[in-house]
């Protein structure tokens, strides 16, 4: 399986301390811009801090992704942050050099990111020249609706196409393996195109690719996408976040999953609760990122 309990990280109150006495004290500002020029954080020169990193990146070695539980969740996502540095470099930026997007689920949302809508298992940026290596997605308001809602789901792409195989979807092996295929952003006039996994490389989007298929008026291929779906489903465990935790995941190597999101109204129809996250994204992994 791709996920397992014992993939989680607890932090000590140790590791807490010394987030308050660094990054916490630090303007936002100004630690953005060290983490986008790969400058050296003095974080990294902390003991525990140090013991803390060759165990996530221990965890992310073995699985391609790791669950980290008790780190003080920062409001700006400074936490995320300094957890995503232990593993990444290099990372996005959304204007203005903001490197953490902020995901608030919303009943009247028509974007998909933000739309209560159970996701496709996919990758991000996927029909992008160089999509990102690293994900992370912390959580600031868990779903009301948790467990049973707004959990997530890891899956790699290795015991994807094993379960593929054991399924005898062939057709479905073959499309994320040898054959070329097209993706396109509903928001980009550009295409992608090649194999889906290259190089090490995995792209996927259902959505993408249905895009893609509409400009050139061919036939989505819905059965393929499904059996896929089909198979990472069942190679992967449901991962409800808590207040606090934060996932980091490869890019690469992994597909992920949203289930469908719940909403509590307090006043219908704009005052309600749902689920908030933190998400960031880095180029490239670190070279140390084995132990």
């Amino acid at each position: 399986m791709s996920w397992k309990p014992e993939n989680v990280i607890f932090s000590s109150d140790v590791v807490n301390k010394v987030l308050t006495e660094t990054i916490s004290k630090q303007n936002l500002e100004a630690f953005e811009y060290s983490i986008l020029k790969g400058i050296h954080l003095t974080l990294e020169d902390c003991c525990a801090w140090q013991e803390f990193s060759r165990s996530v990146r221990a965890i992310y070695q073995r699985y391609d992704c790791v669950v980290i539980s008790g780190l003080h969740p920062e409001g700006d996502g400074r936490s995320l942050i300094a957890a995503m540095s232990i593993l990444g470099k290099c990372f996005l930026s959304y204007g203005d050099d903001q490197i953490v997007k902020y995901l608030a689920m919303s009943p009247w949302s028509r974007d998909l990111a933000r739309r209560g809508d159970e996701g496709f298992f996919h990758t991000d940026l996927n029909a992008s020249p160089s999509p990102p290596a690293l994900t992370g997605i912390q959580c600031i308001t868990p779903d009301p609706g948790a467990p049973q809602f707004g959990h997530n789901r890891i899956a790699r792409i290795d015991d994807i196409l094993e379960q593929l195989g054991k399924d005898r979807a062939h057709a479905a092996l073959y499309f994320l393996t040898n054959e070329e295929v097209a993706m396109a952003n509903d928001r980009s006039a550009g295409l992608w195109q090649g194999r889906l996994y290259d190089n090490g490389i995995l792209r996927f989007h259902p959505e993408t690719i249905r895009t893609a298929c509409d400009r050139r008026g061919l036939p989505a291929p819905d059965m393929i996408l499904k059996a896929i779906q089909r198979a990472a489903t069942k190679v992967s465990e449901p991962l409800s976040l808590k207040q606090g935790d934060i996932l980091l995941f490869s890019n690469h190597r992994t597909m992920h999953y949203r289930s469908e999101c719940s909403v509590k109204f307090n006043h219908f129809p704009m005052d309600f609760e749902a689920r908030k996250v933190h998400i960031l994204h880095s180029r490239n992994e670190r070279e140390h990122v084995t132990v």
